[in-house]
């Protein structure tokens, strides 16, 4: 059995007799610290990359001359990070770094990188693109960065890598997949001797004397994928690059070999004619590059959001969903007839042509039915038995998947092609539910509001399911022979018999569970977000707080020693940071505004008053104007510390903030494109957004709040403007309407969130209608409602950029109409929170963002789903805004 990488590193150690070394694991790297070691703030450092193969003999060879320096470094913790590292996944500026080495000086460097790389030389490993590499066939590389994990926060509150330039100023630490050290590091090798001169930046590039590069398609850790002219033959071409050792297996295959198969199985489905043709297969510079025809269209996943952000419905059409079913079918036939298996297919992988003909694509992982192969493929289109197999990590390659594991992959095409979901599921902890029965329950959550998921449900349900009643492409191919049968949209299902109850009860349980009072964050960070404040709202603590707080006056009493317990982390905490922020959920405005209620709830004067004075410490400046990170999120926690406290000085300090939005935003010199009249006003066009979180919508909410509050008519004539304008910026859909991401933005307008677009913007008209009377304001605030009810299953579940931030516009235009059908619908997404809930220790839970995950956070995680459902059950006020 292969020793693990610690155990090589205390061998090696151990026999180069070095004692009062420390070895401590981390969830991604191991480091090694020698006796006495103290560290530097910054500097050169360097880098040697690896491959899961060449991995145990680097770290081995290198901790030979690491320990003879005495020379702290760190390095990857398993195999599998490794393999992630260096995967076509990985980002592309950390990709490959799998041992980081850190000098105590130059000097000391310059030694350690000859050493290094006489050691390793000849081993594998690919280049790393933030580092340069120390000579052309070493797997030693350096770069200018911080020693010591990041512990200053940056504007947007997240935790960053500063460095301190020799005038004492401060400046990132830029991590970009490119050698890009700041101008006044002078670096430790000169740079390698050019054969000829470089090409001019932005210059175009012509690789292998005959391809002229017209534009990126697009760029990963594999390599580029661009358009291109072939001189030779005028055609215009796909050129798609493998880098070397990148995606590197334990039998030594990377992506320069999955390409060259990638071009082989191309030539064998030539005759086929559903795939692209081959052109030529070269390598230049180590790098493979194929050429091949380029398809004129678009992704199927694109194709989708353009017709859901078309129709005004939000629907796609039966008949082009059944034709794409059935030319998707045949296809797959004709594969399998041909003895192959695709194993990968998915909407990013199929190309819509002008006239709907469908492409297949990447097909590097494409497999003849006799073969053994490592275990590939996309979580959620990929079968998931064969995905999560007990032979998926062994040596021995399996064998090749039979045809049923592209009938998953057509069944769950097929969903999102008619829907926009994506069905990616959540493990369960053991016992785990069987996925089919999972994505059925999905299907039947959409179809009502879906008809082309309606006349389609029994081949999706069918190709999905598990084991023997998965229906065979046969079977498929016969229910397509006949036409759709067009059915009647039922009633949208309501919520199952005590799912509300079930959620918030196992979601505070959940929350109980994991809580670390002794950790630095108090509950787990989500791995997929970059570290910020421990105590902000929307990744942090004072999130969770006050949803404990709203549970516990809603008279959930089993909340309250976790309120407790979580408002005395908080207050212990209030005064860590160097540095405080301004925003209301990236910043401290939140925080305060949460410590301040819970003190309140707990009858707790003492923390109260701590709360309060930290509060009017917060600094009402910097340059982020908006709700989330800058002063309209500050004013509005200002504006709330008055009315709960009656201290004048909070009220002087919200107007301060509103005074300062207006000079800062007149200033800010972005483009509008809404009319600038009478009506429109002009204060907040200089706005480079429109929605709540980062962009008009928020700065006008905290206006209009600020202005009927505080007796400004002067606010509420600028927040009316804004109303205006955002009126006349709006793009109908049907009887819907949906908005541009800010001025001049072309991104698509059919992702309606909190944070941007329709759900947050209508979060303002409604209390802007609620203000003036103006039924315009109540129109459009209602056409946004619609749009975020016609997206609640087919987006994630979260509040931030999900459907329970998006179903709390709903639950406003029930208080300010009093119309229950608004509530009616807003209980409707808690069916579809619940199809998508993961259970984890028998609990109920419903992922984060990722859809793959659980986390706490309030933003993007558990907390801000359960603030959704009290309000839901119980009523009351939207949690972060001031409302009457």
């Amino acid at each position: 059995m292969a020793l693990s990488y610690q155990a090589i590193t205390l061998r090696v150690l151990g026999e180069c007799s070095t004692t009062g070394w420390t070895l401590r694991d981390g969830e991604t790297w191991c480091m090694a610290t020698p006796p006495r070691h103290v560290p530097r703030q910054q500097g050169w450092k360097l880098h040697l990359s690896a491959t899961p193969a060449s991995a145990a003999r680097v770290l081995e060879s290198a901790t030979r001359v690491l320990a003879a320096h005495a020379c702290a470094f760190k390095f990857a913790v398993s195999p599998r990070v490794t393999a992630e590292l260096t995967s076509v996944r990985a980002p592309r500026a950390q990709s490959g770094k799998f041992l980081t080495v850190y000098p105590l000086d130059d000097d000391q460097l310059r030694v350690l990188t000859g050493q290094l790389h006489e050691a390793t030389v000849g081993l594998a490993g690919p280049a790393i693109l933030s580092d340069r590499r120390y000579r052309p066939d070493s797997l030693v590389h350096y770069r200018y960065g911080c020693f010591a994990r990041p512990r200053e926060l940056n504007d947007e509150g997240l935790y960053e890598g500063r460095l301190q330039a020799p005038d004492g100023t401060f400046v990132a630490d830029e991590r970009n997949p490119w050698f890009s050290p700041p101008p006044w590091a002078r670096p430790p090798f000169d740079p390698p001797a050019r054969a000829a001169p470089g090409r001019r930046r932005g210059a175009p590039v012509l690789i292998a004397g005959r391809y002229l590069v017209r534009e990126a398609v697009r760029h990963s850790n594999r390599g580029g994928v661009y358009r291109a002219s072939d001189r030779q033959t005028g055609d215009d071409v796909l050129l798609k690059e493998a880098r070397p050792h990148i995606g590197a297996t334990s039998d030594g295959k990377d992506a320069r070999y999955w390409l060259r198969y990638e071009a082989g199985i191309l030539k064998r489905l030539a005759p086929l004619h559903i795939t692209p043709a081959v052109r030529d297969v070269f390598e230049s510079a180590g790098h493979v590059f194929l050429v091949e025809d380029l398809i004129d269209g678009k992704s199927l996943q694109r194709w989708t959001t353009d017709g859901i952000a078309r129709d005004g419905h939000g629907l796609l059409p039966v008949a082009a969903l059944w034709k794409l079913s059935r030319r998707l079918t045949r296809m797959i036939g004709r594969m399998h007839a041909a003895g192959f298996v695709l194993r990968d297919l998915k909407p990013g992988n199929i190309v819509m042509t002008p006239d709907d003909t469908p492409v297949l694509v990447d097909m590097e992982c494409v497999v003849r039915a006799d073969e053994r192969t490592h275990v590939v493929g996309t979580h959620g289109f990929t079968a998931p038995e064969y995905l999560n197999g007990p032979d998926r990590d062994g040596d021995t390659p399996p064998p090749a998947p039979g045809p049923e594991v592209d009938c998953f992959s057509l069944g769950a095409t097929l969903l999102y092609a008619a829907t926009g979901i994506i069905p990616l599921l959540a493990d369960d902890s053991p016992p785990r539910r069987p996925a089919g029965e999972r994505l059925a329950e999905i299907v039947d959550t959409a179809a009502p509001a879906a008809p082309a998921l309606r006349a389609l449900a029994p081949l999706v349900i069918g190709l999905t399911a598990d084991g023997p009643a998965r229906w065979p492409l046969e079977k498929a191919a016969a229910f397509l022979r006949a036409d759709p049968v067009g059915t009647p949209a039922p009633t949208a299902p309501a919520p199952a018999r005590g799912a509300v109850g079930r959620l918030l009860s196992d979601g505070l349980a959940h929350l109980a569970a994991t809580a670390e009072p002794d950790a630095e964050h108090l509950w787990p960070h989500p791995r997929s977000a970059p570290l910020s404040d421990p105590c902000n709202v929307q990744l942090g603590a004072a999130g969770v707080l006050a949803v404990l707080d709203r549970a516990v006056r809603c008279g959930e009493t089993t909340a309250e020693p976790l309120l407790r317990t979580a408002a005395r982390w908080l207050d212990r905490r209030l005064t860590a940071p160097s540095r405080i922020l301004p925003g209301l959920y990236f910043g401290r405005s939140g925080t305060v505004w949460a410590l301040h209620d819970a003190a309140r709830t707990l009858g707790d004067p003492g923390m109260a008053d701590r709360a309060v004075e930290y509060a009017l410490r917060i600094p009402l400046e910097g340059r982020h104007l908006d709700i989330c990170h800058g002063l309209a999120g500050a004013g509005l926690a200002q504006l709330h510390l008055w009315h709960t406290t009656g201290d004048p000085r909070f009220a002087d300090r919200a107007s301060e903030c509103a005074d300062r939005l207006l000079r800062l935003t007149a200033d800010a010199g972005h483009g509008v494109d809404w009319p600038v009249g009478p009506e429109h006003r002009r204060e907040l066009a200089g706005s480079a957004l429109y929605g709540f979180g980062h962009g008009v919508a928020g700065n006008a909410a905290f206006l209009l709040a600020a202005g009927r509050d505080l007796g400004r008519a002067d606010l509420l004539d600028i927040a009316t403007g804004a109303g205006h304008a955002l009126c006349a910026v709006a793009a109908p859909r049907g009887d819907a309407a949906v908005w541009p991401k800010g001025p001049g933005r072309t991104e698509r307008t059919d992702l309606n969130f909190w944070c941007h677009g329709a759900s947050g913007i209508g979060t303002f008209l409604v209390r802007l209608w609620t203000a003036t009377g103006d039924a315009r304001f109540r129109e459009y605030a209602d056409r946004a409602a619609r749009a975020v009810h016609r997206d609640r299953c087919r987006i994630g579940p979260s509040t931030c950029h999900g459907a329970a931030g998006n179903a709390e516009l709903l639950l406003d235009l029930a208080d300010a109409t009093g119309e229950e059908h608004y509530r009616t619908r807003a209980a409707e997404t808690v069916t579809c929170l619940y199809a998508r809930a993961v259970r984890r220790d028998g609990r109920l839970l419903v992922p984060d963002d990722t859809l793959r995950d659980v986390s706490a956070g309030y933003g993007v995680g558990l907390a801000g789903v359960l603030d959704f459902l009290l309000r839901l059950t119980h009523g009351g006020n939207r949690s972060w805004l001031v409302d009457p």
